[in-house]
């Protein structure tokens, strides 16, 4: 059973009244045949003031509504100076992976290899524009759609297929270990670590099928809390806005430290098709994508947040609530091409995205089997 661990976890959660401007910046295509109709859970970081798109997969040959068959690619991409390079090749053809940007590199962890769930890590970095990789330790199990997020030197993963597990580890050493179970089983949730706490919001059950609009939180100083007893200490943080969740969308955190959520699905619709027949396959695969109402709003949680900083307030679709030291959501705008599915998503280098805060989004889903091939900047 959950507990509070601390009297300043509350439930309540607050999405802010106002919203700020979101720019969208078209970038080339990749200018290649393979990526021509876009992928889904690639890699995707930035590395110096390059942004690399690696991996990912897609349906190429003909869609899923038509029996087609996935395809999953290991092909590195990388674009610098409006224009981009095949920079190389991944040591296996991977999807559904973690991405952590850490000092000039990028460490790539686990993903689906061709239906195969792996263990594997990587570090990629750029020379002259060619990626140039190593084998890191590997994971303690392998790992797939699971939440990621860095704190300072400290990576974690969180969930995804087969597992429960929370595992981290130490930027330059790479040796993952166990700190928790998670409560339940879940897939393709949303994590983001802050002051000594770990968030998890999101994700399905893939046992009960049910799917969480829920936020957890568990410390993660182990000087504090013994190890052993974290399982017990899962709290409830604010819930996601507006009821709906974060399966399918990609977080990451702004250099302010705020964590920002792009995309993800409409929970009652998904819930819905994960009790779908065999006779409801075709009739579900055959909607435009609007019908399957992917998330156009885009969210922060600023972990730092209080009634004094954010107040109280009500949006158009009326969401309420109220700030608490805990924490706060708010909405920072509606953007139609963030209606995606598993897309790549990197924050932009500070220097060259003026502003609030700017982001590469990097293809996705824009319905189930069918890819975006759109790569562009988000910026506000």
């Amino acid at each position: 059973m959950m507990r509070s661990w601390v009297s300043l976890i509350l439930a309540a959660v607050l999405v802010a009244c106002h919203t700020e401007m979101m720019k969208v910046t078209e970038l080339k295509a990749i200018p290649d045949a393979a990526y021509a109709k876009g992928v889904s859970a690639p890699f995707c970081g930035v590395v110096g003031d390059a942004l690399v798109v690696a991996g990912g997969a897609n349906f190429p040959d003909k869609s899923l509504l038509e029996g087609g068959a996935k395809r999953v690619y290991a092909d590195i991409w990388a674009f610098s100076s409006g224009e981009w390079t095949h920079a190389g090749v991944l040591p296996d053809s991977t999807a559904y992976g973690a991405t952590f940007a850490v000092d000039g590199a990028l460490v790539l962890a686990g993903g689906n290899v061709c239906g195969t769930t792996t263990d594997k890590v990587y570090e990629l970095m750029l020379r002259d524009r060619a990626a140039v990789l190593r084998a890191l330790p590997p994971l303690p199990v392998p790992m797939e759609q699971c939440g990621l997020t860095r704190d300072g030197d400290r990576l974690y993963l969180v969930g995804g297929v087969g597992t429960t597990g929370v595992y981290a580890c130490t930027v330059g050493e790479y040796v993952w270990t166990k700190l928790a179970d998670l409560p339940e089983p879940l897939v393709q949730p949303v994590a983001f670590a802050s002051g000594g706490r770990l968030y998890v919001w999101g994700g399905f059950n893939p046992e009960t099928l049910e799917v969480s609009d829920k936020g957890l939180v568990i410390p993660t100083d182990s000087s504090v809390i013994p190890s052993e007893a974290k399982e017990s200490l899962w709290a409830e943080a604010p819930a996601i806005p507006d009821g709906g969740t974060f399966v399918g969308a990609t977080g990451a955190t702004l250099p302010d430290g705020r964590l920002v959520v792009v995309g993800g699905v409409n929970r009652a619709i998904f819930a819905s098709a994960l009790h779908n027949t065999p006779e409801d396959r075709i009739p579900y695969l055959s909607k435009e994508p609007a019908e399957y109402q992917f998330r156009q709003d885009v969210f922060a949680f600023d972990p730092a947040a209080t009634e004094d900083t954010i107040g109280t307030g009500t949006v158009s679709d009326g969401v309420t609530g109220c700030a608490t030291s805990s924490g706060a959501w708010t909405r920072l705008g509606t953007v139609p091409a963030c209606a995606l599915a598993g897309p790549g998503v990197a924050v932009r280098p500070a220097a060259s995205a003026p502003g609030h805060g700017s982001l590469y989004v990097a293809g996705g889903e824009l319905k189930p089997g069918v890819r975006s091939p759109r790569i562009f900047s988000l910026a506000w």
